[in-house]
């Protein structure tokens, strides 16, 4: 009878430790969570200059603090860094990345982005969005 009563109660206290455990809240977004959640659309535009202008806008609202511009085949990689990275970029507004010339339909383009989220301590975030040139 001891021993069932012992059993009982440590699968009751297992049974809470569970149920506390499995039932935390956690505000903050972290690690690759983090990267799930942020995201950028890419899209562009030519200027009336011919050059074509890439732009993007973000799913959330973002700290940025870098964005690196690549289009492998040429090797080439144009690096932006921003020192006001307190700035928030809104996901309800579209900014531009920069004008790039010789820019061809079909080229693939990748674009890291790299952050925070604002709000959420040891929110850091590295997202690459690829974009096909229309």
């Amino acid at each position: 009878m001891k021993r069932g009563i012992i059993k009982l109660f440590l699968g009751g206290l297992m049974l809470v430790y569970l149920i506390i455990t499995g039932c935390s809240k956690i505000d903050s977004v972290t690690g690759s969570n983090l990267n799930q959640q942020v995201s950028f659309q890419v899209s562009q535009r030519i200027t009336q200059t011919g050059s074509t202008q890439f732009l993007f806008r973000p799913g959330v609202d973002v700290n940025i603090s870098r964005i690196i511009s690549r289009y492998s085949p040429e090797q080439f990689a144009d690096t932006l860094s921003f020192t006001n990275t307190a700035y928030v970029y809104s996901k309800d507004t579209t900014y531009i990345i920069n004008n790039y010339v010789g820019v061809q339909n079909g080229q693939q383009w990748n674009f890291d982005f790299t952050g925070t989220v604002p709000g959420h301590p040891n929110s850091n975030y590295s997202v690459t969005s690829n974009y096909t040139v229309q």
